[in-house]
């Protein structure tokens, strides 16, 4: 885990449980400790996601939090809590079709002109997994059985909680409005008894996928280097500008001469490391 500096003092004095003040050496440690710093609007949530967890827990105030759990314990679960409940997971399937299409494309380049090589492609920020899910069902009605029989997706996220959703592959109806009822009917089995209502990805693109816990800020990454393919959609926002260019220049050494970085439509990058060249606003392709 990231630390970008000393943690912070527990605060003087007896601030209100629960209040702003008490919420203070939350709010330093997330910044300082885990590199994180949310946009005011999403700090009520995180507040308030928070207390209801601690309380669970007979915690009394987040002062009390901070004194035993995340000072004494800077990489423990209450830096995991904190991980889980602060980090956005606003995520669906085919999110941003375009991509998808790209992403076909390029496979089917690549399966001419190399027939015999494995094509290797990461999903970095998966969440909880509709995105590499949605990479293996494109690719498996586009692709010749054996041509998917070569496809190495990967899944990576930072929050734990997430992996395993991601893991169990399962769903709600609502997480899965707007999947046409087409690919409703191959790839997802309906739930029955206790788990009525529910969806779960079939085992032919379950076992497409392998999930990692990575943290994108930290310097090893325990997964290879020359991905042909990598989503990084909408993760940068985490970032500072100085840390947004070194992540940029970290995934660059994880994707092969010729491959493609794919951001999310929205992040504005002021810049990229030379090494990439951009094709659209959101595409980049690393030079041979």
């Amino acid at each position: 885990m990231a630390s970008s500096g000393l943690l912070p003092p527990s605060p003087s004095g007896d601030p209100d449980p629960w209040s702003e003040k008490d919420f203070g050496c939350v709010i330093a440690f997330l910044r300082n400790q885990i590199g994180i710093t949310l946009e005011t609007h999403r700090m009520g949530l995180l507040q308030a996601r928070l207390r209801s967890r601690l309380q669970a827990r007979g915690i009394g105030s987040f002062t009390q939090f901070y004194d035993q759990a995340l000072r004494p314990d800077p990489t423990g679960w209450g830096a995991q809590l904190l991980i889980d409940l602060s980090t956005v997971n606003h995520t669906s399937f085919f999110r941003e079709p375009a991509h998808f299409t790209f992403l076909i494309e390029q496979v089917s380049n690549w399966l001419r002109e190399s027939p015999s090589t494995p094509v290797r492609i990461w999903s970095a920020g998966c969440s909880s997994g509709q995105e590499p899910y949605s990479m293996a069902m494109a690719l498996a009605e586009a692709l010749p059985q054996h041509g998917l029989s070569r496809m190495d997706i990967w899944g990576s996220d930072l929050s734990l909680e997430m992996l395993k959703v991601a893991a169990g592959a399962i769903y709600t109806a609502r997480d899965v409005q707007g999947v046409s009822q087409a690919r409703l009917r191959r790839f997802f089995l309906l739930g029955r008894g206790p788990r009525e209502g529910s969806f779960r990805i079939v085992p032919e693109i379950r076992d497409l996928v392998k999930f990692r816990h990575i943290d994108l800020r930290t310097s090893h990454w325990p997964i290879p280097t020359d991905f042909h393919v990598v989503f990084c959609r909408n993760v940068s926002i985490y970032f500072s500008d100085e840390e947004r260019q070194v992540l940029l220049n970290r995934l660059a050494q994880h994707i092969r001469p010729g491959g493609w970085l794919v951001m999310g439509n929205g992040e504005i990058l002021p810049s990229v490391p030379a090494m990439f060249r951009k094709q659209s606003p959101s595409i980049f392709q690393k030079e041979d």
